[in-house]
């Protein structure tokens, strides 16, 4: 489904690698982010709602990951972790400052969200799912041992993108599906189809 366009959506700012990050840059970064949970939201959002957009944990995690990511690019290393422990104790997703998102990223439910390597534009994260290492060193532009996720991607609940693998554009990984391989551009990964038993748990107990 396509999202509403919002009225006070900002430019989105060109996706930023290991390059210097300017302030201005940063802040072009938050208001994508912004921008992009209120018009997933609503059409329109009054200024008290964009507040309570702003507030949700998703987006908190992200603008304090772009601090943080600010922080980290200019050198300022030991900020730049304290910021992400911060934001970890907050929210309670794990964004490193090492990792690179593009603009206008979305995490709808912050709880268990992991985030390591490079991530593309307007990326969905969302309960439980992120990105990681784990499965080799071999760095492929994420860093060591992490993927490279491409634009408008979807991470379901649940979903883990583990290794120095590559996921194309617009990709959406189904919930709890697990990825270690390379994934081609609009591909829909899922996971195997549980197995139905029927009949076969036992009636509970009734203790008198």
């Amino acid at each position: 489904m396509t999202e509403p366009t919002s009225p006070f959506a900002a430019p989105a700012p060109p996706h930023v690698g290991t390059e210097m990050l300017t302030w201005a840059q940063t802040r072009a970064l938050i208001r994508s982010d912004l921008s992009r949970i209120v018009s997933h939201n609503e059409a329109q959002a009054s200024f008290a709602r964009r507040v309570y957009y702003f507030l949700l944990p998703g987006m908190q995690a992200l603008f304090w990951y772009r601090l943080a990511r600010y922080a980290y690019l200019r050198g300022w290393r030991n900020a730049a972790r304290f910021v992400s422990l911060f934001s970890m104790y907050l929210t309670r997703a794990e964004i490193a400052p090492t990792a690179s998102i593009g603009a206008s990223a979305l995490i709808s439910h912050a709880t268990g969200v992991n985030v390591f390597g490079r991530l593309g534009a307007r990326v969905t994260i969302q309960g439980d799912g992120g990105t990681g290492g784990g499965f080799g060193m071999d760095d492929i532009g994420g860093g060591p041992g992490y993927p490279v996720v491409g634009d408008d991607v979807v991470i379901g609940f649940g979903a883990k993108v583990l290794g120095p693998v590559r996921i194309g554009d617009g990709v959406h990984v189904g919930p709890c599906t697990l990825v270690t391989t390379d994934v081609p551009d609009r591909s829909v990964v899922l996971w195997p189809k549980p197995r139905i038993m029927v009949g076969v748990a036992a009636p509970p107990a009734v203790k008198l």
